[in-house]
């Protein structure tokens, strides 16, 4: 019976630690990580994610008579990287005050496994000489502590430090995790939310004479990764989700002149956020980030949705009678279809607006819905022609067949897809080798 009870105990504990999120949990300073006396002793307790980015975390560290706590924000940078919010506020501190030393501590997180497969977690600073604040000196703490604050700032700017979880002391340390992001008092690197009535973007790059090395994330996942700041890279496209986005723009190296001098600018429309690690709160520091909430008014949406569904299936008869198949001995259904674009449509009706934004040369196209001919032969004029379709629900696959090639080739033309408001334009540009195809994703609503 005991040997069954044992069992039943290893075995649910398996079960928490692989269900725990590997970076939550209470963690301590591994023994002989460094000889220097007098020893510091240091635990760190991460709480569980908010957004899955979010850690809330308390640094506790101690030295002979020293005592601190530290409230700070760890960002997850990647599934086993965790950055340091460059703010490490106190909670507590006897007998004196580390200042700004904390502020040291800074760079990531590294979440590995020792050869017994236990996990670790090591501090893997970004170099710094210059921090962009004054750097609180040993002899603030007076004569008596002098030399034990020396002691500790070299701990938190140079010495290695790994870190093993500690199990015993999850649920007791726990609840004393800060901070929370909603009522917190602290700056620590999350700008104030910023509401934006559209759903793309840019993301623009300001370059600087520094090798700072930057990488972007949009709701954790990549935008752009440890690029040169110095070398000059074009405007990034975003896309939001509905509801709320973070963007976190991480430093990974600071360059030759510290504490790093990279920005972006965040454009939506006519709001601009620059983050910049020049602003005098981020001197220094290894993230900032920027929630914007994106809240889609479709009463003043001009803009359709994009998509990207893989494959937007051929209509048969038995799908969608009556079938109209086009002419079979008509060569051009053996081209090659090259989508140009895929959008999502809450409407039944579009129009097709179709010009010749260039010299009106005699091309002609011709235009299939869901393999029914929308119009054959339809001569391109500089002014645009209107074509009325009816979408069925769920994909549609518009084809523009090039029925010559005019005076200048290729057949190119500009298809304008309108939906009251919203407006989405393509380039067409077609031969007697290959089809442009749009798709529309009709998202079909019966009245209830």
């Amino acid at each position: 019976m005991k040997l069954f009870l044992t069992i039943m105990i290893l075995f649910f504990h398996v079960l928490l630690c692989r269900s725990q999120d590997h970076f939550t949990g209470v963690w301590q300073l591994q023994d002989a990580v460094s000889s220097a006396s007098p020893k510091v002793e240091m635990k760190l307790l991460i709480g569980n994610p908010s957004s899955g980015i979010f850690y809330p975390a308390t640094i506790m560290i101690s030295c002979d008579s020293f005592r601190g706590r530290y409230q700070l924000l760890l960002l997850k940078r990647n599934s086993r990287q965790l950055a340091f919010s460059r703010n490490k506020y106190a909670q507590d501190e006897i007998p004196f005050s580390l200042g700004t030393l904390p502020v040291m501590l800074n760079g990531y997180l590294d979440f590995s496994r020792d050869l017994k497969g236990n996990p670790m977690l090591t501090v893997n600073r970004i170099p710094c000489k210059k921090f962009g604040t004054p750097i609180t000196q040993p002899e603030s703490a007076g004569p008596t502590y002098q030399a034990l604050a020396k002691r500790i700032q070299d701990f938190l700017q140079q010495d290695s430090i790994r870190m093993v979880r500690n199990v015993s002391g999850i649920m007791n340390d726990s609840a004393n995790i800060a901070p929370n992001l909603e009522t917190a008092a602290f700056y620590y690197g999350v700008l104030d939310s910023m509401k934006v009535n559209q759903k793309d973007g840019l993301i623009k790059f300001n370059n600087n004479n520094d090798n700072d090395i930057i990488s972007v994330q949009l709701n954790g996942k990549k935008v752009i990764d440890q690029i040169d700041s110095k070398k000059k890279r074009e405007p990034e496209e975003i896309l939001l989700d509905t509801g709320m986005n973070f963007i976190c723009f991480f430093a990974d190296d600071y360059g030759k002149n510290h504490p790093g001098g990279a920005g972006i600018t965040v454009e939506f429309n006519k709001s601009r956020v620059a983050l910049n690690f020049t602003h005098p709160m981020n001197l220094g520091a290894t993230f900032i980030v920027l929630p914007l909430y994106y809240q889609r008014d479709e009463d003043n949406d001009t803009r359709f949705e994009s998509t990207s569904f893989p494959a937007f299936p051929q209509r048969t008869a038995r799908d969608n009678p009556p079938f109209q198949p086009l002419a079979s001995n008509n060569s051009s259904l053996q081209r090659n279809n090259k989508i140009v674009g895929s959008i999502i449509s809450k409407s039944q009706q579009i129009t097709l607006a179709i010009w010749d934004d260039a010299l009106e040369d005699g091309d002609s196209i011709s235009l299939s819905i869901n393999g029914k001919w929308i119009t054959q032969g339809l001569p391109v004029k500089n002014k645009p022609q209107f074509l009325y379709v009816t979408l069925e629900p769920g994909p549609n696959s518009i084809i523009f067949v090039a029925d010559n090639l005019g005076s200048v080739v290729p057949n190119t033309s500009v298809l304008e897809i309108i939906d009251g408001k919203k407006r989405k334009s393509f380039m067409i540009d077609t031969d007697l080798s290959k089809n442009n195809q749009v798709n529309i994703y009709y998202e079909f609503k019966p009245d209830l």
